[in-house]
């Protein structure tokens, strides 16, 4: 079953915001994974403003239930020679393959860093998390600063923030994009 969250305005913004600058690097890839994946809407996405070009998308995520999802709502690439797929794993544990590109828009989701401790130095990557209090947020950073002093790139291409307010509660998504 689709979870209604995943459509919501801090999510879909957050991506498109992804999308956006991901653009602007002109970036290609062979293999793309994306940790803590969720629903799949990264993956649709990026595949359908078309203007990201990639070859493959692998979805890892650690709840069964996101596998079916995620490749229904990618149907039109998942038929096309498996340009979308989604996983069950632990991305804590290694992900078989040899992606040029690895993201995680959930990193307040991830207890340890251990996923990220395995990605291979040279490797681009793009990582969101955020300052929101939440039940299942686990790791969270302050700032934009802590953020990026918890994720050490070898290069910078991109770093903000996104501040989402809403009538009740806010909170500021941050996003590093660059070289492990």
């Amino acid at each position: 079953m689709v979870h209604k969250d995943a459509f919501s305005n801090g999510q879909v913004d957050s991506k498109l915001w992804l999308c956006r600058e991901l653009e602007k690097l002109g970036w290609t890839s062979q293999l793309t994974h994306v940790y803590g994946g969720w629903q799949g809407v990264l993956g649709f996405l990026l595949l359908s403003r078309e203007k990201f070009q990639v070859k493959r998308i692998e979805s890892y995520d650690v709840d069964p239930s996101c596998e079916a999802v995620a490749d229904m709502i990618n149907n039109n690439w998942l038929i096309k020679e498996w340009q979308f797929k989604a996983h069950t794993a632990d991305c804590n544990y290694p992900i078989p393959g040899s992606p040029d590109l690895i993201i995680n828009t959930s990193t307040e989701h991830f207890e340890s860093f251990t996923w990220f401790d395995m990605i291979a130095p040279g490797t681009r990557v793009i990582l969101q998390g955020n300052d929101l209090v939440h039940d299942d947020h686990v790791g969270n950073a302050k700032d934009l600063t802590e953020f990026e002093e918890l994720y050490k790139l070898s290069e910078v291409m991109y770093s903000g923030t996104k501040k989402f307010e809403y009538p009740d509660w806010s909170f500021t998504r941050f996003m590093i994009i660059g070289v492990k």
